[in-house]
């Protein structure tokens, strides 16, 4: 089964994430700096070797030292040897990578792949994800299940995920119809609130009465079908769980965070979701 992006456009197939054996490329967020500084650097290529040759970096040099007194605006947490010979991998502090030339003379901005005999593997994207996972979890680690509204199946729970979701969300609702599928293969749904039009909008207050209900997980099904219930106010995590969504970068609902950390936007299929979590 296909999955479906929040907007309802379908799913493209990225290159990390498996062996592929043709190419497209994945949508990655860019800042503007990249854009920019990068056709400036392009512009000036000819006078570039000699405005720095007095100045030359050796193979000690900081990378992220020179970028910072270059006014670049790129904030290198990390700086280590990259698969390729000659060329250093940078960590920025937004999650993303970029890389560099040894003697910090040079940097480009996007992914890295390499050429397996068996196909075409992402090396960036992976260790983009594999830090966004890490921090997820981080920030993940400490809610409570009793602060979220889990939808239990009625016999062995094999997994569970925690879905990031917005009671307005049109995509969100065919999750939840899809919720005696989930059941059916074993796997609990944990809800968190996401009210993509913020604190203090009609989503969130309807999220606020449905985790303050008598019986939340019955208010919250009747939101997902359209209706309406009952206003109620009581001390609750629907803020706090909006909070920690936008901490982690959730742009969309329905997201799904796998027990690893891992961050699946948009709509699942049962199967699919069974298939990410290997039972």
């Amino acid at each position: 089964m296909s999955r479906v992006l929040a907007t309802g456009a379908p799913r493209k197939a990225r290159i990390g994430d498996g062996l592929l054996s043709g190419i497209e490329s994945a949508s990655v967020p860019r800042r503007p700096w990249r854009t920019a500084f990068g056709l400036v650097l392009m512009a000036c290529a000819p006078w570039l070797p000699a405005a720095w040759a007095e100045d030359a970096p050796d193979a000690k040099c900081s990378i992220a030292e020179r970028l910072e007194a270059l006014g670049a605006g790129i904030a290198v947490e990390e700086s280590r040897p990259s698969p390729v010979a000659g060329i250093l991998e940078l960590a920025l502090d937004d999650g993303d990578y970029i890389y560099a030339s040894e003697d910090c003379r040079y940097f480009f901005a996007g992914d890295l792949y390499e050429l397996r005999d068996d196909g075409i593997v992402g090396i960036t994207k992976a260790l983009r994800d594999g830090k966004r996972q890490a921090r997820m979890q981080a920030l993940l680690k400490d809610v409570p299940e009793a602060q979220m509204l889990a939808f239990k199946p009625d016999g062995e729970v094999r997994a569970a995920v925690r879905v990031f979701t917005d009671s307005d969300c049109g995509y969100c609702r065919r999750l939840h119809s899809n919720m005696p599928d989930y059941h059916a293969l074993g796997i609990e749904v944990r809800y968190l609130a996401y009210p993509r039009a913020g604190v203090g909008s009609p989503a969130y207050d309807s999220m606020v009465s449905a985790w303050c209900a008598d019986d939340p997980l019955a208010a919250m099904t009747a939101l997902k079908r359209g209706e309406e219930i009952p206003q109620k106010k009581c001390v609750n995590p629907v803020a706090e769980h909006y909070a920690l969504g936008q901490q982690a970068g959730i742009s969309g609902t329905p997201t799904i965070i796998l027990p690893d950390g891992g961050v699946v936007p948009g709509l699942v299929e049962a199967d699919e979701l069974a298939d990410m979590l290997g039972i």
